[in-house]
This record gives C-alpha cells, sequence and structure tokens, in this order.
C-alpha cells in the first residue's frame, strides 16, 4: 500500500477523469450523437478505459511500475520502435487508398471516436497482456536467456489464442486463425518493446496505432481489394525484416533489463 500512497495524487486526478468519461459514455453519450455507432464506441472507451486503470492502480499497489522513465535516450527508444512503427502503419491500406479503393462513410466526430476507442484497446490489452500476465511469466520463469524467450512466448500465445474468442461473434474461421498467428507475432514484437523501454506507454501507442491504420476502413466504410499482390510482397519483406530485428533487440537485452522490470518500488 505504501506505493499505492506514493501515487496516490496521479491516481486520484486520472481517476476522477476517467470517471467523468466513463459517465460521459453511458449518459450523456447516446443523446449527444445521432448515428448509433458513436454511443457504442463512447461506452466501450469508457469501460475499457475504466478497468485499465483498475488493474494499474492494482498493479502501482504491487509495486510494478508499469511507466517507468526509460533509462535510454530519446534517439534509442525512436531506433527501437520505428521498426514497430512501420509494422502499425503498413497495416493501414495504403495501396487501396491511393487507387481509391477505399470509402469512409461516419463522419468526422465518428473517425475521432473511432481512434479513442483503438486507444482505449490498445490500453486495456497491454495493460492485461504486457503489464500482467507478462510480468507474471518473466516472474516465475527460469532467469535464463530460455527462460525469458518462454515467457515472451507464452504471453503473446495467450494474447493470440484469445482472439479465437471472435468465432462466436460470428467471424470466419480462416480470418480469426489469421488473426491468431498475426496476433502472437504483434504481442511478441509489444513484449519485446515493453522489456527494452520499461514503459507501457510504447506498446500501448503502437498497438492503438495498429488497431486503428487496419480497422478505420473496415469499421467506417468500405475497402476493395485491400490485399493485393503489392500489399502482400510490402507486409511479407517488412515481416521478415522487422522479426529479425526484434530478434536481435531480444538477444541484447541484458539480466538487469529485465531485473529492473521485475523489481518493485
Amino acid at each position: 500500500m505504501d506505493h499505492l500512497r506514493k501515487h496516490k495524487k496521479k491516481l486520484l486526478f486520472f481517476g476522477f477523469l476517467l470517471l467523468l468519461l466513463l459517465t460521459f459514455g453511458l449518459i450523456v453519450g447516446g443523446y449527444v450523437f445521432e448515428d448509433p455507432l458513436a454511443p457504442i464506441l463512447i461506452r466501450d472507451t469508457s469501460i475499457r478505459m475504466l478497468i485499465g486503470f483498475v488493474l494499474i492502480i492494482a498493479m502501482v499497489a504491487m509495486g510494478y511500475p508499469l511507466f517507468a522513465k526509460p533509462l535510454v535516450s530519446g534517439g534509442r527508444i525512436l531506433l527501437l520502435i520505428i521498426p514497430a512503427l512501420i509494422v502499425a502503419i503498413n497495416n493501414f491500406p495504403i495501396s487501396a487508398y491511393f487507387e481509391e479503393r477505399t470509402i469512409l462513410s461516419e463522419p468526422s466526430h465518428t473517425l475521432i471516436l473511432f481512434a479513442l476507442d483503438c486507444l482505449s484497446i490498445g490500453f486495456l490489452e497491454e495493460v492485461v497482456f504486457r503489464g500482467i500476465i507478462l510480468i507474471a511469466l518473466l516472474d516465475r520463469a527460469p532467469q535464463t536467456k530460455n527462460g525469458r524467450l518462454l515467457a515472451i512466448i507464452g504471453s503473446a500465445a495467450i494474447f493470440g489464442l484469445v482472439h479465437l474468442f471472435n468465432l462466436t461473434s460470428g467471424a470466419g474461421i480462416q480470418a480469426t486463425f489469421l488473426q491468431v498467428g498475426y496476433s502472437f507475432l504483434m504481442g511478441a514484437m509489444w513484449a519485446v518493446v515493453y522489456i527494452a523501454t520499461k514503459n507501457l506507454f510504447f506498446p500501448i501507442m503502437l498497438h492503438a496505432l495498429y488497431n486503428f491504420t487496419g480497422q478505420v476502413f473496415l469499421r467506417l466504410g468500405t475497402v476493395t481489394n485491400q490485399f493485393d499482390t503489392v500489399t502482400i510482397l510490402v507486409t511479407v519483406a517488412i515481416a521478415l525484416l522487422t522479426i529479425g530485428f526484434y530478434v536481435h533487440i531480444f538477444l541484447r537485452l541484458r539480466s538487469d533489463d529485465y531485473e529492473r522490470l521485475l523489481q518493485k518500488n
């Protein structure tokens, strides 16, 4: 509880803001916007942010610094996240967009709400899968390179398999298993980013951007022939280079990188 008292003012401030957001989402949102999607986005965003905040309070109370100040320079952090940033940007249907095969049919305010919705998904899922599950697995894994690799793979596998629940909402089998596969890879990449930076802010923002670029036209409009030949070839090339880059980063991680991540304040 000493850790909770240490951050009491910050937690109360953000807690108050989130409660206002939740109130707005559940009570006011449905009366402000006429389109049916906006209240749903506001409601879901509010609930995710509130749940994520409660989980952060629990982790802070136990002494885990989920948002620690990075010990490396801003330039090194930028170099570290550039490949993940490229992956997120490439998730946007670039070829289809420039060839005018995309249509955005929702108003601008819904686009903003969707961006916040993506942020809330990245926020909650990174808190759960990197901030809690990855930390728990690293804490219990053998303090060896192989043990830590298994912890990263384990957390990424759980993150990927959770997407099987999309089958219950009518998603296609092929699309769902494809999502499980690339979610595993993304989860492993974001885990390495978190371990290297010691701050969940970076995987949260990368996750949110990845979701936004990949879903914006699927949720708010239409896209035709998203995965054309050029897109597939570019995506495969970026994926292979990115995997190689983050494997290299993982191999360069030292024991004290993990110790600082697991060390309770």
